[in-house]
């Protein structure tokens, strides 16, 4: 079910921290998850390879600062054990419930609206410190995706 819910600048700044360090954490055991997830709207500049709870440099919502301090509506899917306050991994969600829609329903619905679509990214995630190409937070190998 997708589950709506309202966060404050400052938790989205902190989860924001903890999502790319899942990804990009320099010790193999720490990451978990393979991609930067992000709200739509949101836009977030940052360092891949930064120390840990410092790599978030700008983060904008609808092309304006984040504010810490502005309460935000978010939504994302349920995952199945979650408390009811939880919305992708952001705990402390206020006026958080499921709504009438699946992920599958809301997608088709997108999809029947927009389509076609485009695998091409926006560029609303940048990395400061790596290529707009990267596609793996495993570095120091021999081989590239092309």
């Amino acid at each position: 079910m997708v589950r709506t819910g309202k966060v404050t600048g400052a938790q989205l700044q902190k989860w924001l921290e903890k999502e790319l360090n899942n990804v990009f954490a320099e010790k193999a055991e720490k990451r978990f998850g393979g991609w930067v997830v992000k709200f739509k709207g949101m836009e977030v500049t940052f360092n891949a390879f930064g120390p840990e709870g410092r790599r978030v440099k700008i983060v904008t919502v609808g092309g304006k600062p984040l504010d810490t301090n502005k309460t935000y509506s978010v939504l994302a899917c349920e995952r199945e054990g979650d408390p009811e306050d939880m919305l992708c991994r952001i705990k402390n969600v206020k006026e958080a419930h499921n709504t009438a829609y699946t992920l599958h329903s809301a997608l088709t619905e997108y999809l029947q609206a927009n389509s076609p679509v485009t695998p091409i990214p926006r560029g609303n995630a940048v990395a400061l410190d790596a290529p707009e190409t990267l596609l793996s937070q495993v570095t120091g190998v021999d081989y590239r995706f092309t």
